[in-house]
């Protein structure tokens, strides 16, 4: 339902009514005509609603039996005058393939320039909140400002806050840690794409760039958590520097996203602000982040049939397109298949309009194509993609290709361009299209680039699916267009010297602690190229490792193998044996919730993974070029009374201790995967 369409739902005044729900199906009660209990599966909360704002007035952990009183705390949001009127409604949403059931309250309140739709969200398969803001009309209600000022405090009034924010969740104290964690993208450029710092706050706000805040209660050892879902610092449209703001009094949530300036229909155009999550009194950081994993697992159901990739793309041999044509494609898909490849992706060059990345210097588009250019290339493809599509049928390989969307005039060809991904659908049967390119930034930009992608999927009855590039530019990051297929996160090539596996694993096991990386595709090299290019005696260039280490390194996400098939020599397809036991415990492995464990790779330590999916602990346990043999995991759960199943690698458990795991290797790169049970 849209926004316009919903407003004509929300018509049920607050005076007198009750919801006549039970706690299992709604979490949302009013207690009087001002008071909403909002139960979210860890905690009790109770709100005020006045004057079109929300304001916490006191909560409880429902393990606990303690309640914190809120006195004198700001609402969730900034607000500059009364409303004319106040509306709300609560909905029930049943279960759908993808997504879990939920319960949603949309509280409306009428101001006389604006509009504003506070949205709560609870997920009947996962604790916590999403929270939602719609807005339409003319306001101030949420400059861009600076969070500077440095000025001599010999007035507290200095000491005040007036940033614009559109969420506040309250501390029960002063005594509070918190952690920060920002993000990068753009991983042509960054290697090292997680980022945190812990902090206290003080009387007067600190603010913070990043998408996820973790606060530790200090005296009672409770943890509360946001997530912002937005695209990255200056990705974001308005973006007023910074995420997160803290004082003594909570954390306030900023740069929400609404930017009507762009729109000449903006007093009827709703704007939806960057999505939050949150959870209050988990009893371990592990356990806050967990749970958001759990819930875009539950927003976002990862469904085997459709999300189990195993992708091959022949640009990581850095020949880009210019093999690309019908007679290797065919070749190519006998040496996939041979390798157990699912999904073959033809990148850059299936296309008649060559982009400036071609290794032919012609035509050199970029930020600008049209609809002819997303046709097949006569030249390459004489038979446009019918035998490619045949020999790759016959051997049970998906077809996948490369797509750029028009960014000219801020995506003013979004329909266009949606009409042209429905119609590579229909006409090639493909599931899944890469799309690359991207330069958002404002909120136009996001919009039809959102209405594209949404808008294909919806016609093909969400058949298809994309990755998401973030190698570079101004895109979705990690929590934006994260829903609509998985992420493409690198673009390393040993060509370079700056492919390193230990780098990759590094990058995939810092995300794991904050997403779900089952949807993020990870790269694997041909190892036996450009050993040249790499320092005399350097224990971790890609040709000391082993073949089969470097792929179970993708295991618990989205393999890419971003090579050639057809270069590879024959010793590489020995490993199609840890290939075919892997396709038979995926389905059940990448369901799980996933997360790190052990050491930081740095290409010296045991780092590794645990996924806990229904009665099984999966673990992928790494010993990387260091002297001891022995490492240590914590896997955080305890597994003294269960028994273990190998699967493959060449590590052997020699003890169990509560939740630790201890696993000797004879050797450096060698790993340990299996479940406990």
């Amino acid at each position: 339902m849209t926004l316009d369409k919903k407003i004509f739902t929300l018509v049920i005044c607050l005076t007198g009514l009750l919801l006549n729900l039970t706690a299992q199906t709604n979490p949302f009660v009013w207690l009087d005509s001002k008071t909403l209990r909002v139960m979210d599966g860890m905690s009790e909360q109770f709100y005020l609603w006045e004057k079109g704002t929300l304001t916490m007035l006191r909560a409880r952990p429902l393990s606990g039996s303690h309640i914190d009183v809120f006195s004198s705390v700001p609402a969730d949001r900034s607000n500059d005058s009364d409303p004319t009127g106040t509306f709300w409604k609560a909905v029930r949403v049943e279960a759908t393939e993808r997504t879990s059931a939920y319960s949603q309250i949309d509280m409306h309140a009428v101001f006389p320039d604006y509009e504003l739709i506070r949205s709560l969200r609870v997920y009947d398969d996962c604790p916590g909140i999403e929270w939602r803001l719609a807005m339409r009309g003319k306001n101030s209600l949420f400059p861009v400002v600076s969070s500077s000022g440095s000025d001599l405090v010999e007035n507290p009034a200095l000491l005040n806050g007036s940033a614009p924010y559109y969420h506040f969740l309250p501390f029960s104290s002063p005594h509070y840690a918190t952690r920060i964690v920002s993000f990068r993208e753009a991983t042509d450029h960054h290697s090292n794409i997680v980022r945190s710092s812990t902090e206290l706050p003080y009387r007067k706000p600190q603010y913070y760039e990043g998408n996820v805040l973790i606060a530790r209660n200090n005296r009672k050892n409770e943890f509360h958590l946001v997530v912002k879902q937005s695209p990255l610092q200056d990705a974001q449209s308005a973006y007023t520097g910074f995420d997160f703001s803290t004082d003594f009094s909570g954390i306030k949530v900023h740069s929400p996203g609404f930017d009507f300036g762009y729109d000449p229909g903006r007093d009827t155009c709703w704007q939806e602000a960057y999505c939050l999550f949150t959870v209050m009194y988990a009893g371990s950081e592990k356990t806050a982040l967990n749970l958001y994993k759990k819930y875009e697992l539950t927003v976002h159901r990862y469904l085997p049939h459709m999300d189990n990739t195993f992708t091959m793309n022949t640009w990581g041999d850095r020949n880009r397109d210019s093999r690309i044509n019908e007679a290797f494609i065919l070749n190519e898909l006998e040496a996939a298949s041979r390798l157990g490849i699912t999904h073959y992706q033809i990148d850059d060059g299936w296309q008649q309009g060559l982009s400036r990345n071609s290794a032919q210097k012609a035509n050199m588009l970029w930020d600008d194509w049209g609809a002819s250019d997303w046709e097949v290339n006569s030249t390459r493809f004489p038979n446009g993609l019918a035998k490619v599509k045949e020999k790759a049928a016959s051997m049970g390989i998906s077809l996948g290709l490369w797509f750029n969307p028009s960014k000219k005039g801020n995506y003013a060809a979004w329909q266009r361009d949606k009409d042209i991904l429905t119609g590579l659908h229909g006409t090639h049967g493909l599931s899944w299209i890469k799309i690359d390119g991207l330069e958002i930034g404002d909120k136009l930009s996001e919009s039809r680039v959102r209405q594209m992608l949404q808008g294909a999927a919806e016609e093909s009855d969400f058949r298809l699916q994309f990755n998401m590039d973030v190698t570079a530019g101004k895109r979705g990051g990690y929590f934006y267009f994260n829903r609509l297929g998985n992420i493409f996160l690198e673009n390393r090539y040993t060509d370079w010297g700056n492919y390193y596996p230990h780098l990759t694993l590094r990058n995939i096991w810092s995300l794991a602690e904050y997403v779900p990386i089952q949807r993020i595709q990870v790269e694997w090299l041909n190892k036996w190229r450009n050993e040249q290019q790499y320092p005399e005696n350097d224990p971790l260039s890609p040709g000391n490792i082993p073949f089969d280490y470097q792929f179970a390194i993708t295991m618990m996400g989205q393999p890419l193998a971003w090579m050639e098939a057809t270069g590879l020599p024959d010793e590489a397809f020995d490993v199609r044996s840890l290939i075919d036991i892997w396709k038979s415990e995926r389905s059940r492995m990448q369901q799980g919730v996933i997360s790190p464990v052990g050491q930081i790779p740095d290409g010296f330590s045991f780092p590794g993974f645990v996924s806990c999916a229904d009665d099984r602990v999966y673990v992928l346990l790494f010993r990387e070029n260091t002297s001891h043999s022995t490492g240590r995991y914590d896997l955080s759960r305890d597994i003294d009374e269960m028994n273990f199943v190998k699967l493959a690698g060449d590590g052997a458990i020699v003890d169990v201790e509560g939740s630790t795991v201890e696993v000797n290797y004879t050797k450096p790169f060698q790993f340990l995967w299996g479940y406990l049970y």
